[in-house]
C-alpha cells in the first residue's frame, strides 16, 4: 500500500499545533534511513503524532533541510566500540602467549626457596640454595616479563649507573686466577679466598683454558697487544689442543673447565658456576666462554644491547601486558563496562588517545621514580580515563566564583566522589605487583589531555569559538612540555632520586623483610660481593 502526496489541510488537526516537533524530527529521520530499526525506533517513540499523514509530512519536509543535526552515539545503540573490542582481543591474546611460551611462577607476594643437592664444579656434592621471586597475579616472573617487554629502567636507557656496576664487575675480575684440583685436574676460574679446598692450587693471573701462545685463532694469537692488558681484556680464544699441553708446565691449560659464566638476576649478574647450578638458578649459561667480561648479561636480561637506546617501544608495550590471569580479568571488566560506555561518547579516536597517551606517559613516570623494578598493566590507561571522567565534570560545574555554591552542585559531588574513589585506588599500590606510580602519571596525564579533546560544551553558555580553541591548545601545550620534561629528567637525569627510599614506600611498603625486595630504588649488591 502506497501514500500519496498531501497538503497542509489534510494533516491531522492535532498535529498543527507541533510542527516544530515534526520538524525536527524530520532532522533525524535522514539519518534513521541509513541507520538500523532500532534507532529509528528511538526517534519515532518521541514523536506526538503518529498517523501515516504526519508521517509522511515529516518524510516530505526531509527534502527541505539542508543540514540536518547529527545523532550522538548514544542514542544509537548501533555504535560499535572497536577500539574497546581491540583491546579486549590484544590483551587476552598477549597473556595466552604468555602463559604458554613461560612457566608460571609461584603464588604469593614475596619468595620461595628452593634447595638442590647439586655436585659443583669443585666435583664435590654441595646443597644449593635458590630463592624464586612469586607472583600475585597467577602468571610469569619478573624475569620472564622483562623478557616479554615490561618496564624496566635499564632496557629502556643507556644505565649509567648499572653500567658502573658492570665496570667494577670487571676490575673485581682483573684479581681472579685459576683454581686448579690437582687431584682431579679439573680448574675453574675464582679468586684466592674461594679456590679453598688443600687440593687445589691457586694460579694468580692466570685464566684456565686461555693462553696467547695456544691460541687457535691466528690472528688473535698474532697480535701481542691484545694479551699484555688487564685478564678482563683478553680475548676469548681457546686452546687449540689440551691434550698435547704439558700438565706440568701448563696446569690452567691442561685442566677441564667445570665453571663458567652464568648469566643469572635482574641486574646483569654474572657468577661463574657449573651448568647444572646455572640451571637451578634459571641463569643463562656460556658453554664457550671463560670470564664474564666476555659476556653480556644485560642482553639476555633485555633481549637487546644495553648501550643502544633502541627500545623505545617498552614504553608502550607495557600497557598491554598483564602480570597474571587475575590482572587480566580486572582489566577486562574495566574494558567492558568502563572504556567501552567512555568510547560511546566521546568517540574511538579520542577514546584511544587518551588511553595509549596515558599509559605511555604513566609508564615513563614509573620508570622514572623506580627504574629498576619490573612492572606491566594498564593501570596508567585505566587511570587516565578516571581522569577524563574527573575533567568532564570540573567543566561543567558552574560559578566557580562563587565557592559556597560550588560544593552544592551535582557536578561538585560527583567529581568529589570520583576523585575520592581515585584515591581509594591507590591503596592496593602499596602492595608488590601493582604500580602506584604509573597509576599516578595516568590520571594526571589523562587529566590535563582531556581538556584539549572534551567534545561538551560548558553550562555557563556559548563560549566564544576562539576562546575554546585557545585553551585546547594551552592545554595540549601543558601536556606535551611535561612530556618532553619527564622524558627528558629519565634519560639525562638518572641519578636524581638514586638513593632516596620514598619513591619506593609509594609503590610498596615493606611490612616484611622480602615483601618489597624487588621493589627497592637501590640496585643490590652483586652476587660476587
Amino acid at each position: 500500500m502506497s501514500y500519496t502526496p498531501v497538503n497542509d489541510s489534510q494533516i491531522d488537526k492535532s498535529c498543527k499545533k507541533h510542527k516544530d516537533t515534526v520538524l525536527s524530527l524530520t532532522k533525524e529521520l535522514f539519518f534513521d534511513l541509513i541507520s538500523p530499526r532500532n534507532c529509528l525506533a528511538c526517534s519515532l517513540k518521541k514523536q506526538q503524532c503518529q498517523s501515516p499523514t504526519s508521517l509522511w509530512r515529516a518524510y516530505k519536509l526531509l527534502f527541505n533541510y539542508k543540514k540536518p543535526k547529527r545523532k550522538t552515539r548514544t542514542e544509537c545503540f548501533f555504535f560499535r566500540p572497536y577500539f574497546t573490542y581491540w583491546l579486549l582481543f590484544s590483551n587476552t591474546l598477549i597473556m595466552c602467549v604468555a602463559l604458554l611460551y613461560y612457566k608460571i611462577a609461584p603464588v604469593g607476594t614475596s619468595y620461595k626457596k628452593e634447595e638442590k643437592v647439586l655436585l659443583r664444579h669443585n666435583l664435590a656434592y654441595e646443597t644449593v640454595t635458590y630463592m624464586q621471586q612469586e607472583n600475585f597475579w597467577v602468571g610469569p616472573d619478573y624475569e620472564d616479563l622483562i623478557h616479554f617487554g615490561a618496564k624496566y629502567g635499564p632496557c629502556m636507557r643507556a644505565d649509567w649507573i648499572l653500567l658502573a656496576m658492570m665496570e667494577n664487575d670487571k676490575l673485581r675480575e682483573d684479581g681472579t686466577g685459576c683454581c686448579v684440583r690437582d687431584d682431579l685436574n679439573v680448574c675453574w676460574q675464582a679468586h684466592e679466598e674461594h679456590c679453598g679446598s688443600v687440593f687445589s692450587t691457586f694460579h694468580g693471573g692466570k685464566v684456565c683454558g686461555l693462553s696467547q701462545e695456544y691460541c687457535q685463532i691466528d690472528e688473535l694469537r698474532k697480535n701481542r697487544t691484545l694479551w699484555e692488558g688487564r685478564l678482563s681484556t683478553w680475548p676469548n680464544c681457546p686452546v687449540s689442543d689440551r691434550g698435547n699441553i704439558s700438565k706440568e708446565l701448563y696446569p690452567h691449560l691442561a685442566c677441564e673447565i667445570t665453571a663458567r659464566p652464568c648469566c643469572v638476576g635482574l641486574q646483569g649478574e654474572c657468577v661463574i658456576v657449573s651448568e647444572e647450578e646455572c640451571g637451578l638458578r634459571n641463569g643463562y649459561f656460556h658453554e664457550n666462554h671463560t670470564l664474564c667480561s666476555q659476556v653480556n648479561c644485560p642482553k639476555h636480561v633485555c633481549g637487546v644491547e644495553i648501550s643502544h637506546l633502541q627500545k623505545i617501544y617498552r614504553i608502550f608495550l607495557p600497557s598491554h601486558i598483564n602480570s597474571g590471569v587475575i590482572q587480566l580479568l580486572i582489566t577486562l571488566v574495566f574494558l567492558f563496562f568502563v572504556l567501552r560506555a567512555v568510547e560511546k561518547t566521546h568517540g574511538t579516536w579520542r577514546t584511544a588517545l587518551i588511553y595509549t597517551f596515558s599509559g605511555c606517559c604513566g609508564t615513563v613516570v614509573s620508570a622514572f621514580f623506580t627504574p629498576y623494578q619490573p612492572q606491566v598493566g594498564a593501570g596508567g590507561s585505566l587511570f587516565g580515563i578516571i581522569g577524563l571522567h574527573l575533567a568532564r565534570d570540573v567543566v561543567e560545574i558552574r560559578d566557580w566564583h562563587k565557592i559556597s555554591n560550588i560544593f552544592k552542585q551535582h557536578r561538585s559531588k560527583k567529581a568529589l566522589m570520583l576523585l575520592l574513589l581515585a584515591v581509594l585506588a591507590f591503596i592496593p599500590g602499596v602492595m608488590p605487583w601493582i604500580d602506584n606510580w604509573a597509576n599516578l602519571g595516568g590520571l594526571i596525564f589523562g587529566f590535563i589531555l582531556s581538556f584539549s579533546i572534551q567534545t561538551h560544551k560548558t553550562t555557563r553558555g556559548d563560549i566564544d569559538w576562539k576562546i575554546r580553541i585557545s585553551l585546547r591548545l594551552l592545554f595540549l601545550f601543558i601536556a606535551s612540555l611535561l612530556t618532553f620534561l619527564l622524558l627528558f629528567l629519565f634519560y639525562f637525569k638518572q641519578d636524581l632520586f638514586y638513593g632516596v627510599h620514598w619513591p619506593s614506600y609509594f609503590n610498596c611498603i615493606p611490612f616484611t623483610k622480602d615483601f618489597c625486595q624487588d621493589s627497592c630504588m637501590e640496585l643490590r649488591p652483586r652476587l660476587g660481593d
